[in-house]
This record gives structure tokens, sequence and C-alpha cells, in this order.
């Protein structure tokens, strides 16, 4: 029976079931399920474990009883997949974005009173114009501290010093921030979104829509993944709204595979 977990830091905290039940009960897993699950980590683990370890056996554990959850539990990790370089997390941000609303767009560069700056998202909404920073990581457990908002802030005055409308600073991460960071962002009215922050954080506003990245699907290799981003087609709706004739030409898939997706897909998307 587990009792100290080592995290993907090297950290080591005690092991605290209640963050596996936390993570179960967002993908609505019914409590009878939930208890299964809690009884085979029990039964199977030492009482040293590392979290990937756990997060495998649930994965793994949900793909052979409830295939379909398997894939939401795996949002998490779908979303460090999004990378190494950071471009495809910005490119989901702005998809994520327009289903709540905004107009949006990525990667474009903005003019300021001092300087020109590479932009990672702008998006409006209600007269409202975002200046959207991506800060995406590699590591679970990196905290953005805040260093990242004194310089985000910053170079966001310099822009809003040459703009007409009114606006404000959004930085997105797929990891977390330090108290003092959040501290400096409610003071300055920063918009924060990281993975469990604030209430409607990352997790949330991916699953209230269910804005599902691609990286979900844990067999999809990653050159058919890349061609996909290339034709800007990131979320399973992107996918879900594409003939399967012009899927396959463009990702080099074959119709089993692609009809799989399709087939989760719309599963997911329900309502």
């Amino acid at each position: 029976m587990p009792e100290i977990v080592i995290k993907s830091n090297g950290e080591k905290e005690p092991y605290d079931s209640l963050k596996i039940i936390n993570s179960l009960k967002r993908i609505n897993i019914p409590e009878e399920k939930i208890q299964e699950i809690l009884w085979q980590i029990d039964k199977n683990f030492p009482s040293i474990v590392k979290t990937k370890d756990l997060f495998k056996f649930v994965f793994d554990y949900l793909k052979k009883v409830e295939p379909n959850y398997s894939y939401k539990f795996n949002l998490k990790q779908a979303i460090f997949k999004l990378g190494p370089t950071g471009y495809p997390f910005e490119k989901f941000i702005a998809h994520l974005l327009k289903l709540y609303g905004y107009s949006a767009h990525h990667n474009l560069f903005l003019k300021g009173k001092c300087l020109s700056y590479e932009i990672d998202f702008v998006a409006e909404k209600e007269n409202l114009l975002y200046i959207g920073e991506c800060k995406f990581h590699q590591k679970q457990g990196f905290k953005n501290d805040v260093k990242i908002l004194l310089y985000v802030y910053a170079r966001f005055l310099d822009i809003k010093e040459n703009l007409s409308k009114e606006s404000l600073s959004m930085i997105v991460t797929n990891t977390t921030f330090t108290s003092e960071a959040i501290n400096y962002a409610n003071c300055y009215n920063v918009k924060l979104i990281s993975w469990n922050y604030p209430k409607e954080n990352l997790a949330f506003l991916i699953d209230n829509k269910r804005a599902y990245p691609l990286t979900i699907f844990d067999f999809l290799p990653l050159k058919a993944l890349q061609n996909f981003f290339n034709y800007d087609i990131v979320l399973i709706s992107d996918f879900l709204s594409k003939d399967l004739n012009y899927l396959k030409k463009i990702s080099n898939l074959d119709d089993k595979t692609l009809q799989k997706i399709k087939d989760i897909s719309e599963h997911l998307t329900e309502k």
C-alpha cells in the first residue's frame, strides 16, 4: 500500500488518495469504479511509489475496463505532449478560446511604444482585447514565478501604449503559478489560467467544451500529430469537422486508425 510518493521533480510527499479521487471525479468516473481503482492501488503498490507509475497504472486500468474514460484521464499528459517547442500549445489555446466566443489569433507581432514584440496570442471578446502569453513547460511541477509576471506585464504596458481599445494581459500555462505570482496578477489585473487555477482553470475549460487535443490518443504517431497541427487540426472537434479522405491524405494514417479516432471523438464530444 502506498505511503510515500515521489513526484516528477524528485520531491517526496505523503500518498494522498484524494488526488486520485479528484482526478477521476473530474472525468465523471462512477463512485464504485473509483473505489475499485483505489483498492487495486493499495493491493499492487509498495509503500514508496512514483507518481508517474500511479498515473500509468490508473490509465492502463481504465483502458481495459473503461477505455473512453482513459482518454479523458490522459488529458494532463496530453497537454504536456503539445511540445517540445510550445508552439502547438499556443495554437491549442487559440482554438480553445474560440470555443468560448473569443476572436483569437496566435503567433503574431505587435508594435509597442518603444519596441515590437512577438506575441503568443491575442483574443478579443466584447470589445476587450487580451494580449496573451503562453508558458509551456515539459516538466510537471514547474511553477511560474513572479519574475515571469514582471516581464510579461512590462511588455504589455509598452504594447498598451500603442493600442486604442481597452486591453488586459493574460498568461496561460500548462503547469502552475506561485502564490506570489498570483498575488501580483490580482493586484495588476493580469488574467492567469493554469492547470488548477483559478476555479475555471485550464482543465475545467477543456472539459467543459470537450476541447480535447488530439494528443489524448496515445496510439497516434508523432508524425501524424505534426501533420494535423500543420493543417490547423488541433482539437478532436477540428478532426470531426473534416472529411476522412482529406484527413487520410494529410496524415498518412490508415482507414482503421482514422475511424477509431472518429468513433472515440464522437463519444467524447457527446453531451
